[in-house]
């Protein structure tokens, strides 16, 4: 939250687009002007100047209930700015990074850069809220809900939530943080079959970083990248591995690794997933010999 309250500050009701401020609000209503005289736009902007004397007075809760009430008459880019960054901070609501992503990237549909970055920093959040507990099965299946909620636009959920996934673990590859990454690409690399993804858990398995070293997991994965559309990074590397096995292994000890990722293959590990069809592959590739 930290971020957020050096984002957001309190500002006054003007008419102009918020500089990122957390109670800067928006006039941005046409309205048509009623038989009793008072056009939609005032009464729009008189509710909008109740929520940001609430924001004032700290009552983040009455604030949070003037600001959907408004969403309930327009989708008014005020109110789904401030509630987004009431719904980041936990003020007046529980906080939900989710919900926050929901209201930010309805305003950058508009074009507003800033809620965009919000947007951004919202899905960083809610992949790493309680990180260390979750699975990559949780992380894929949480990603898959974020995607849903925040961008229903989407024609390729399975394809976003990938992409999403992938930046993320780049992001912490390129800090050097390889378990953090390991645990992202294994998510993408295993539930949505993503082939740069297993690409990358490849390499964190033959280096050893984040990872136990394993050149067998690395194998497999390697060659799941080359089936699933990433062979101009990984079918060198794939080839490779296997040359090796052939070259610096007896016939009969090739046929024993072989058989071993055939095994890991047939019942799942810690290392691979449960994959018949692969190990139907990797058995037949020791038979070979």
């Amino acid at each position: 939250m930290g971020l957020f309250d050096k984002l957001f500050g309190k500002g006054k009701t003007d008419g102009a687009k918020p500089e990122g401020k957390e109670n800067a609000v928006r006039a941005d209503s046409a309205g048509n002007q009623g038989t009793s005289g008072v056009s939609s736009k005032d009464v729009i902007d008189r509710m909008i100047t109740m929520a940001d004397m609430a924001m004032d007075r700290g009552d983040y809760a009455a604030a949070a209930d003037q600001y959907k009430n408004i969403l309930k008459l327009e989708p008014n880019e005020t109110a789904q700015y401030n509630l987004g960054s009431l719904y980041a901070q936990g003020k007046g609501v529980e906080q939900d990074f989710m919900e926050a992503a929901y209201w930010f990237h309805q305003v950058e549909q508009a074009g507003d850069e800033q809620a965009g970055k919000l947007c951004l920093k919202c899905s960083l959040d809610f992949v790493h809220q309680n990180f260390d507990r979750k699975t990559p099965e949780q992380l894929y299946t949480d990603m898959q809900r974020f995607i849903k909620h925040v961008y229903p636009e989407t024609a390729d959920v399975n394809l976003e939530v990938c992409r999403k996934l992938y930046a993320i673990a780049g992001n912490h590859f390129n800090k050097e943080e390889y378990a953090a990454a390991a645990k992202l690409f294994r998510a993408a690399a295993e539930f949505g079959n993503d082939g740069y993804s297993q690409n990358y858990l490849a390499v964190l398995y033959n280096a050893g970083a984040g990872l136990e070293k394993n050149d067998l997991a690395s194998l497999y994965w390697f060659d799941k990248a080359v089936d699933n559309g990433a062979a101009d990074v990984a079918l060198k590397d794939r080839d490779g591995i296997l040359n090796a096995y052939k070259t610096n292994f007896t016939p009969s000890e090739y046929y024993e690794e072989m058989m071993k990722l055939s095994g890991w293959c047939s019942t799942g590990s810690t290392h691979v997933p449960k994959d018949a069809a692969k190990a139907a592959y990797w058995r037949g590739i020791g038979e070979r010999i």
